[in-house]
């Protein structure tokens, strides 16, 4: 009944082609056209307001962008309901990126709607994709939250995508390199410079995988997400078919690692060192009397046997054999003796004059 109604307005419409043309993407007539006007033009537009201020999609976009964000959420959520929260996300992911948006936008005929100021909207830009968030965010405003989730569900996922083919589609070459750098425990950082074209045209970005120190991947691109896909997309190619890049990286790693696992000794201990100190520092003995005390020992026990044979021979205890023998041992014993004490002269002498000479023996 309301689409009649609508349909009967029309025929009174100043822009019939343009409510035309929107029905047919969006199922239903707009009520606020200026809304829709302001998603299809592009910042390079020169559309201007009643107030003459400029207009263009931006503000919509960003508007658009998070109900197409909440919409896919609760369309995966119902429909993969024994699934876990990454791999929602990660299929949601596929959904709303800016190449699938744009895609859409070819098919459903947006792209011939938007308003630019001559340039063309090829050549892999996202000016289709950007609109298409943009008239999500119009239709937020004109008809509210349950028209974006009946266009979203019914007339474009359930006519332009399958859920189920895109959720086992590998698409993230980011995710992929970045699980498999972690899993190896790898360094791997993105660096990424944007470069301005001239006035109208969409900035272009440059991205680069960097992986233990070594470039592995560079991509270009109309935004960062992009340029960081492609420059993934190609490092996990040439890791995988070229072997020598594969190998660079494992060898960086292997220097880093090197370094990190480094043994540290322990520190010596305080207890130990002060005792170790002590026994450095104690003074040392110079005097004789301990070296000297075993060759007394060794003369006192030769006298005694001296004095014992000459008792037994006085006493004529002692018979001839044993008295030569006893003689012999005298004799040894007298020898020994007398170079006994000729050493232990000699040690007390040298003893003697380094006590003069050790300077600790002053102090």
């Amino acid at each position: 009944m309301i689409n009649i109604i609508d349909h009967i307005k029309l025929l009174f419409r100043k822009d019939k082609e343009l409510y035309s043309s929107l029905f047919r993407i969006l199922g239903f007539y707009p009520h606020d056209i200026t809304l829709y006007r302001q998603a299809l033009s592009h910042s390079s537009s020169a559309m201007r307001g009643k107030n003459g201020k400029k207009m263009n999609n931006e503000r919509l976009e960003f508007l658009g962008d998070a109900i197409i964000e909440a919409v896919t959420s609760d369309i995966v959520y119902h429909h993969f309901e024994q699934k876990r929260e990454g791999f929602l996300t990660t299929t949601r992911s596929k959904l709303v990126q800016r190449s699938t948006l744009n895609k859409l936008a070819e098919e459903v005929g947006l792209d011939k709607l938007i308003r630019t100021n001559g340039h063309s909207t090829g050549h892999n830009n996202y000016i289709g994709g950007n609109a298409f968030e943009a008239l999500v965010g119009a239709i937020y405003l004109d008809r509210g939250y349950k028209h974006c989730m009946w266009f979203l569900r019914s007339r474009i996922i359930a006519e332009h995508l399958n859920l189920d083919k895109m959720a086992s589609k590998e698409m993230n070459f980011k995710s992929k390199l970045l699980e498999w750098t972690q899993k190896n425990r790898l360094e791997a950082n993105f660096t990424f410079e944007s470069t301005q074209q001239s006035k109208g045209e969409p900035a272009t970005f440059h991205s680069e995988i960097v992986i233990e120190g070594i470039v592995c991947g560079k991509g270009d691109g109309y935004s960062k997400k992009e340029s960081q896909q492609k420059a993934a997309k190609e490092a996990l190619n040439r890791l995988r078919k070229e072997k020598k890049n594969l190998d660079a990286v494992l060898k960086a790693k292997e220097q880093r690692t090197a370094m990190e696992e480094e043994i540290i000794s322990q520190p010596p201990s305080v207890e130990n060192d002060e005792t170790t100190h002590e026994k450095r520092n104690k003074p040392r003995r110079h005097s004789s009397m301990p070296k000297r005390e075993p060759e007394r020992a060794r003369s006192e026990a030769a006298r005694k046997r001296d004095n014992k044979s000459n008792h037994d021979e006085k006493s004529g205890n002692v018979s001839e054999p044993r008295k030569e023998k006893q003689q012999q041992l005298r004799r040894a014993a007298r020898k020994q003796t007398a170079r006994e004490d000729v050493i232990a002269e000699a040690e007390s002498k040298a003893f003697a004059q380094n006590g003069k000479d050790d300077p600790t023996e002053n102090q």
